[in-house]
């Protein structure tokens, strides 16, 4: 039985939530724990949250709609409140995180009227408050690490000529082993399944032949951070074996 479909029960709210970082859209193993007021205020008037990021759906008892109006000026003023955590032990890698948690928590919240309601009449003809949100997904530099014997000079390059690079630079590892570096220009998106189409190169320019035509892509789990251009910058390091 669907959250929308209960007998006896109504929606008065719903919230979708959307994570650029999947195919699909849709963040996997998102769970909520009501904070202590709106925990309160659904055992009281016996709320119900259904559903999952998709779409999430506040239900409430028909036969105590009246009596949850009538205590309106108690209700939480940003709406219920949840914290949110997900499963993903990558959560923390692809999400921008710094950009949507306060006080060390993340938070959904859930309006219950719109602010221009005046009565229960009007309450219930704009029933339920949809909403949706998107997640900061987390942005990095690309930072590809050719380990071995690789022919000078060598490039990245977009086979969309989308995205840029810069030069390649000789950088020495934590175990004294010096590798060809190229990092992308800009900051991308980490994604579920990225569609880019990087080449390494090799060769001075106008006479330029592929090396490897498509390159390994960005994973979560290579996130370091590091100075880039004076800056502290998220980097993805992607390793590249001769």
């Amino acid at each position: 039985m669907t959250a929308g479909a209960m007998p006896g029960y109504r929606a008065i709210s719903g919230l979708r939530v959307r994570h650029p970082y999947f195919a699909s859209g849709c963040p996997v193993g998102l769970r909520l724990q009501a904070d202590a007021d709106t925990a309160a205020l659904m055992r009281r008037f016996d709320l119900l949250l259904r559903g999952d990021a998709r779409g999430y759906v506040v239900m409430a008892d028909e036969h105590a709609l009246s009596g949850l109006w009538s205590m309106r000026r108690e209700w939480p003023e940003a709406g219920l409140s949840f914290a949110a955590h997900s499963l993903d032990p990558l959560w923390a890698y692809y999400t921008d995180v710094r950009a949507m948690v306060s006080n060390g928590t993340f938070r959904l919240a859930f309006a219950l009227a719109p602010r221009d309601c005046a009565s229960l009449a009007d309450w219930l003809a704009a029933a339920p408050v949809d909403a949706a949100l998107e997640l900061p997904v987390r942005r990095t530099i690309w930072k590809y690490l050719m380990v071995g014997n690789w022919d000078q000079p060598l490039t990245v390059a977009d086979a969309a000529e989308v995205v840029g690079f810069g030069p390649a630079v000789a950088e020495t590892l934590p175990d004294g082993t010096v590798v060809t570096v190229v990092r992308s220009a800009v900051a991308l998106a980490l994604e579920e399944r990225p569609n880019y189409r990087f080449q390494l190169m090799k060769g001075p320019s106008g006479d330029r032949r592929v090396l490897v035509p498509r390159l390994p892509l960005a994973s979560p789990a290579a996130l370091r951070r590091e100075f880039v251009n004076g800056a502290l910058c998220d980097v993805s390091e992607i390793f590249v074996n001769r």
